[in-house]
């Protein structure tokens, strides 16, 4: 790179960093703002706990030197952020509850929607994640992972000698975010969760719109469930790269399965 490139791209680079901070110091957050931020801190690294109280609204104004409708209002910020749950008119003050994904989730499928995203884009982000935790799953062990997939797998079947294929339909969801979940990675975990709630809600909906023979449903169910037990064998016998590749047949032909139908374009719609 000549002199004259170089001093071009530090120049473009420090003028961001300018704009950026300009940008910073031109907002100043109002009091109710920075109070919230201040309560949301504490619960966020753990110092309150989930079904805590915040002290009484007079203790808070005192120690905080704060107004009543400076309080009430960070208040409403962190209600809407589902940190806090007031009860108007209550002597105690507000609870306090923990971060949870399902707090996010079906906002991220309204985002989804909006985006024009189809069900065809959904699964292929499923077969994006589930054969690497299929392999790391095989690899790592972890202590009760074979034990919940097996009970996960048990209660499915149950499902289907019981002709519950909506509960069946329910519960495949929550086996694939199971999965994922004995994977231990987070933040795998977190998108899967949020994709839980499309998934559910398209095979659940799917079900009701395209009837198929019972002996057929029952079947394809059955089939489903016995890739699951081979996946748990696998798994269970520290076999690695035959779990990862019998996960991505699983996903790839479940996946068309479902999308043959011609749903696959169909955009995400949580509302119908």
């Amino acid at each position: 790179m000549d002199d004259n490139n170089q001093n071009g791209s530090l120049g473009k680079a420090s003028a961001g960093r300018d704009e950026y901070l300009a940008r910073q110091a031109i907002r100043v957050p109002k009091t109710a703002e920075v109070v919230a931020d201040h309560i949301r801190r504490r619960i966020i690294r753990g110092e309150l706990k989930e079904g805590d109280f915040l002290p009484p609204e007079g203790q808070l104004m005192a120690t905080l030197g704060i107004s009543r409708p400076t309080l009430r209002e960070s208040f409403r910020i962190l209600e809407a952020e589902m940190l806090i749950s007031v009860v108007r008119g209550s002597r105690t003050g507000a609870r306090v509850h923990q971060p949870r994904v399902e707090s996010v989730s079906r906002y991220a499928g309204f985002v989804l929607a909006a985006q024009g995203t189809t069900i065809a884009d959904i699964y292929e982000a499923r077969l994006a994640i589930e054969p690497f935790i299929a392999r790391r799953l095989a690899e790592t062990r972890p202590a009760d992972a074979v034990a919940r997939l097996r009970a996960e797998a048990a209660r499915l079947t149950s499902f289907v000698e019981a002709k519950q294929y909506v509960d069946f339909m329910i519960g495949l969801a929550e086996f694939h975010r199971l999965l994922v979940e004995l994977g231990g990675n987070h933040t795998l975990l977190f998108l899967t969760a949020v994709l839980q709630d499309v998934v559910e809600h398209y095979q659940v909906s799917s079900l009701s719109r395209r009837a198929m023979p019972e002996e057929t449903q029952r079947r394809r169910s059955l089939w489903g469930i016995r890739s699951f037990q081979k996946l748990i064998e696998l798994i269970d016998a520290g076999r690695g790269d035959e779990a990862e590749e019998h996960w991505r047949l699983h996903v790839v032909n479940s996946n068309k399965s479902w999308l043959d139908t011609g749903d696959g374009e169909r955009l995400v719609d949580l509302l119908d």
